[in-house]
């Protein structure tokens, strides 16, 4: 009879892991865990979630033992099963062992026991793959970084690149003061249909505990090392999207008005607050430049120590303990119109320029440029058509809602002449839009 409560505080314990696991709170999760472990031996779960723990903190070696037992257990549910193995994928994968990840990883997508380790397993296993591609690649090592980069033809200079991302890393990491464990393996492709079809998700992507980058040429030097650097330096832990984001955005190494990009994704108006707490409302057009605007406007006005706490626990209530005020104040300021906006009933609107005035040439950086022409435009017609409304760059999906009515002129450039004066950035096409506000 003692069995039954017995299995009642054995449930209770593994779904109190599973909640210590999703916070973000690792070192209880480990704790409570080997505590129940010691006691009472293996329940269905308790070894997956410690294991896993100890893989989200890069201890790996740590990890494989506990997610070899709760693999192997008689009583672990396919589910269990299948997440063990992930990471023990992932932890071979860290170290290196990279037959044993494969052998991971096609295992657990064969065996497709759920939805979201499939899909987890399938992305891992599409890395490797991505790696045995990349053999094939010309092969940079720098201080920081092992460069793979499919057409270094394309980069220009090839040491001016490698040059390029090492400065940046180095001004960065006065900040985060990051030690890694190794140099950062970093994929610059060329061929973005490919890379998807083979990564199973979108370039510009950073997995931080693999120290592995995929990118596209052109994206900004800073943004996705940034991930890195911030993972290894603060050890963030929960993670919330704003901020996440908003760090790499802040600390792309652009010189970008950050504050204006906010205000045209925005519209000028905006509840951080509902931003942070609920950000599977937003998109991720408005989601990256208010989250850098935010960084980089508490960095300006609030101590530095107190930015490293929140970037170590990302939470909205530290938040308000530590930056109430602050954000208050970054909110009336985003609020204020910029030079490309204009107030309109309680809210901004862009500011119509003539025909004239929309086709002057500004000079748009890369990563403004591949914003919106490879992170938003999921449509192959439109594959390196930047698309300028009003002087602001804006996605292919976005320019099909323009009311035709409004639109006053368009202009199309092909040329390599036309395009050099707004981007560096290789494009088959520009379209230049004026519509009414």
């Amino acid at each position: 009879m003692a069995a039954f409560p017995r299995f009642g505080q054995a449930q209770a314990v593994v779904e109190e892991l599973g909640k210590l696991y999703a916070s973000g709170q690792l070192a209880a999760a480990i704790s409570l865990g080997e505590k129940e472990l010691r006691t009472h031996g293996e329940q269905n779960g308790v070894s997956m979630f410690v294991g896993r723990a100890y893989t989200d903190k890069q201890q790996f070696q740590a990890a494989i033992p506990y997610l070899t037992r709760s693999l192997t257990a008689a009583g672990s549910s396919p589910d269990v099963q299948a997440w063990s193995e992930a990471y023990l994928g992932t932890c071979y994968y860290a170290l290196q062992d990279y037959a044993k990840a494969n052998q991971a990883f096609e295992h657990v997508v064969a065996a497709a026991a759920t939805k979201n380790v499939t899909a987890y397993a399938t992305r891992r296993l599409g890395m490797l793959r991505a790696q045995e591609l990349a053999a094939s690649w010309r092969f940079v090592e720098t201080a920081h970084y092992r460069f793979h980069l499919q057409a270094p033809e394309h980069l220009g200079s090839v040491e001016e690149f490698t040059a390029a991302h090492e400065r940046a890393y180095e001004r960065s990491n006065r900040f985060f003061q990051a030690p890694l464990p190794r140099k950062i393996d970093y994929y610059v492709w060329d061929e973005r249909a490919l890379a998807t079809k083979m990564l199973g998700q979108n370039l510009g992507f950073t997995v931080p505990e693999l120290l592995t980058t995929h990118a596209l040429k052109g994206q900004t030097k800073g943004h996705e090392t940034a991930h890195v650097l911030t993972f290894y330096g603060l050890q963030p832990s929960p993670q919330t999207r704003l901020i996440n984001e908003g760090i790499a955005v802040c600390f792309d190494q652009t010189t970008r008005d950050r504050m204006e990009l906010a205000r045209q994704a925005t519209g000028g108006t905006v509840d951080v607050w509902q931003m942070w707490e609920k950000p599977q409302t937003y998109s991720d057009d408005q989601l990256y430049p208010v989250g850098g605007a935010l960084l980089e406007y508490l960095l300006a006005h609030s101590p530095e120590a107190d930015v490293k706490q929140l970037l170590r626990e990302q939470t909205p209530e530290l938040g308000r303990k530590l930056f109430s005020k602050q954000i208050a104040d970054f909110e009336k300021e985003l609020s204020t119109p910029g030079p490309g906006l204009v107030a309109v009933s309680g809210s901004f609107q862009k500011n119509t320029p003539s025909p004239a005035e929309a086709a002057a040439p500004v000079k748009l950086d890369a990563a403004l440029v591949n914003a919106t022409v490879e992170r938003q435009n999921a449509a192959d017609k439109f594959y390196k058509i930047l698309v300028l409304l009003n002087g602001v760059p804006i996605p292919a999906a976005q320019m099909q809602k323009i009311n035709p009515q409004q639109i006053r002129d368009v202009k199309v450039l092909k040329t390599k002449a036309e395009i050099t004066p707004y981007t560096d950035v290789e494009l088959n096409g520009i379209i230049l839009i004026t519509a009414a506000g």
